[in-house]
């Protein structure tokens, strides 16, 4: 199994992975900035370190959902819509140990990339806010690390997430639909549904569907495997 994600990263571009999460954390830092714009509205949104967090959690989880949907896309989509993975399937390896390689290769690599960004970004925004006071409160980097632990569930729970749109995407390997059903999953986490909360706050609620995420990813992995091409 190891061989076999070995085998993966090799195949993945990293170059492009890294150039486009170095844009998304860009991206995210821009919005961050944009709350300096208007204090009056931002401090009604936003009243504390810990919202800003979540805030910042948020945003990464979904970026990073959205971009393992197109990772597992071309990676397994588009290569069961084109039939290119009868060749993987000749090989004398199991067909469930190939596709489980691919999506715990998709799973690490979003799991790294939340803790990498969430980090990152916390760290260049409290400076940021330090020197030019973008809010006007505190944003100190050592938050960070108090809430070391819910990253890390949060960073795993987004890693079983990125699995979810598999199950659409397989359905008739159709990419756009992998994608949309991404963007659907984190809209409707990240919707507000109690004065600005949303279901992200709640840690058992991403933690869980994080879970289904794998289970899902496991059950459409047994019937892909049993298909004739």
């Amino acid at each position: 199994m190891l061989n076999l994600m070995k085998l993966e990263m090799k195949r993945m571009n990293f170059l492009s992975i890294g150039i486009s999460a170095i844009l998304i954390n860009l991206g995210i830092i821009g919005i961050l900035l944009l709350l300096g714009v208007d204090p009056v509205i931002t401090e009604e949104s936003f009243n504390d370190a810990d919202q800003i967090m979540m805030f910042i959690e948020t945003l990464v989880v979904a970026a990073f959902v959205i971009h393992a949907a197109s990772m597992l896309a071309g990676m397994i989509i588009e290569e069961f819509k084109n039939k290119t993975i009868t060749v993987l399937f000749t090989t004398p390896v199991s067909r469930r140990q190939l596709l489980l390689a691919k999506v715990t290769v998709i799973s690490l690599v979003t799991f790294l990339l939340v803790v990498l960004s969430v980090s990152l970004i916390t760290y260049v925004f409290s400076i940021l806010n330090t020197n030019f006071e973008v809010l006007s409160f505190a944003f100190p980097v050592s938050y960070l690390w108090e809430n070391a632990t819910h990253l890390l569930l949060t960073a795993i729970a987004a890693g079983g997430l990125s699995l979810i749109p598999l199950f659409f995407g397989m359905m008739k390997y159709s990419v756009p639909a992998t994608i949309t059903s991404s963007i659907l999953i984190v809209a409707i986490l990240s919707s507000s549904v109690n004065e600005g909360t949303n279901l992200f706050a709640f840690t058992a609620v991403p933690v869980v569907l994080g879970v289904i995420g794998f289970l899902v990813a496991y059950m459409v992995i047994s019937k892909a495997v049993k298909k004739d091409f």
